[in-house]
Order: structure tokens, then C-alpha cells, then sequence
């Protein structure tokens, strides 16, 4: 017999529904999370409180699920992140993943995760996209060129396309080395929402035309969040 979740990607969750994976999730991280930052979240209204929404965020570390995830479900809703296949395949967190209904992407196969968040997105669910592909490779940890798989969903559905900067999990997971830094002070971790980057100017575009437009939109306004946050941690 096929396997359907991996036929489809993602498991047929709707899209806001947490179940046990979820429950886990917050009795093991959030204490972790509660020692370790101090939360500074803004414009967290500009999240929609129902139906389907891309959501692309820059990506500092290795931890930054965990500290977005947070506050999303803080807002009521639940996050589903695009992740690598190997995740799901995982003995160790593999069951998570799918339980939680994440989207699993085959980078072999980069259209098959499109279809997987436009199906998730068309149920109603959050998607979380980190449209720089990878944690940054920045030396100084800013926005690097992004790929095409957020505006590409958005467009797809006609869901609002949300940008999200954050900046300061670096500085207790810093990318690419493996640890963690913990002290006796609490650091400041902070995740701005923005406005829906606009897109419906675009629909009757060409698509290869709209992608590209779109693309330039959302990194020209996440990076410029991305910059004010950097900025003001550096202050």
C-alpha cells in the first residue's frame, strides 16, 4: 500500500489543531524557553486569528522554531513548518514532525513541498517558510537572498503572504556551532510581524514575472525588520 504522508507531504491535519505531538512539545520546551529569553514580541495582531497564511522569517539559528513557534501558539494558532525530509525519517523526531503536521520538502524534489503547503495552507493552516533556505551564512547574521517558495505559495493560494523578524536566538544557540549559552541574565529574544507584503497587484501577471516581483517585495521588506532588529540589539 502507498504511503499517503508521503504521498501528500504533510499529514491531513486541520489547521489549527495541536494534539498530542503539540501538548508534548510545550511541557518539554516551554520551561527550557521560559529560562533562557526574555520575550519581546511585536505587532503580534497582524497574525490572522483563522484560515490559511504563509509566513516566511528569516533564520538566525538552529532554535529559531522553537522561539517562533511559541509565539505563534501563544496567539492561538499553530504553526506548521516546512522542513527537510530527513526529519521526518528520523527514529528520534521523526514521529513529532509527522504528528504535528508539519511539511516535509524533498530538496530533490522541490515541487513536491510547494504542493504539500499549498494543500496545508488550503486547509487553513499557518505555514512557516524560511524563504533564505538554510540558518544565514552572514558573518553578521542578516538577510541573505531569498528563494521563491513563500511568494510561490502565497500566490498559489491567495493566502497573505506575513513576514517575521527575529533576532537574538543566535545569541543563546549561535548558528553552526553545536551549543548553547546560557547566564545568569535572561536574553532578549525578539519576533516583529509585519503587514501581508502585497501580492494582488501580481495575480494577473505573468507567474514567472510575479514570482520574481514578489520575491524582490518580501526581501526588500524583510530585510528591512531584520536590520532594525539587528540595530537595536546592537544599541
Amino acid at each position: 500500500m502507498r504511503d499517503s504522508r508521503r504521498s501528500a507531504g504533510v499529514r491531513r491535519v486541520p489547521g489549527d489543531a495541536r494534539g498530542p505531538a503539540w501538548w508534548l512539545a510545550l511541557l518539554v520546551c516551554k520551561p527550557l524557553l521560559l529560562l533562557g529569553r526574555r520575550a519581546d514580541w511585536r505587532r503580534t495582531e497582524r497574525l490572522p486569528g483563522s484560515g490559511g497564511a504563509v509566513l516566511a522569517a528569516n533564520h538566525v539559528s538552529q532554535a529559531d522554531p522553537l522561539f517562533l513557534g511559541e509565539m505563534i501558539l501563544a496567539q492561538g494558532r499553530t504553526p506548521r513548518f516546512m522542513a527537510k525530509a530527513s526529519l521526518f525519517h528520523s527514529r528520534a523526531v521523526g514521529w513529532w514532525f509527522r504528528s504535528a503536521g508539519h511539511v516535509e520538502v524533498d530538496r530533490s524534489d522541490g515541487r513536491s513541498g510547494i504542493r504539500a503547503a499549498v494543500k496545508a495552507v488550503e486547509r487553513g493552516a499557518l505555514v512557516v517558510v524560511y524563504p533564505e533556505g538554510s540558518i544565514t551564512k552572514r558573518p553578521d547574521g542578516r538577510l541573505m537572498s531569498l528563494r521563491s517558495g513563500a511568494v510561490r505559495i502565497a500566490l498559489e493560494t491567495s493566502a497573505p503572504l506575513i513576514p517575521v523578524a527575529q533576532w537574538g536566538v543566535q545569541a543563546i544557540v549561535p548558528a553552526y556551532e553545536g551549543r548553547v549559552v546560557l547566564g545568569c541574565r535572561r536574553r532578549r529574544v525578539t519576533l516583529l510581524v509585519g503587514d501581508p507584503v502585497p501580492l494582488e497587484d501580481l495575480r494577473e501577471l505573468p507567474r514567472a514575472t510575479a514570482v520574481t516581483v514578489g520575491v524582490q517585495r518580501l526581501q526588500d521588506t524583510l530585510a528591512a525588520m531584520v536590520d532594525q532588529l539587528a540595530d537595536e540589539h546592537a544599541r
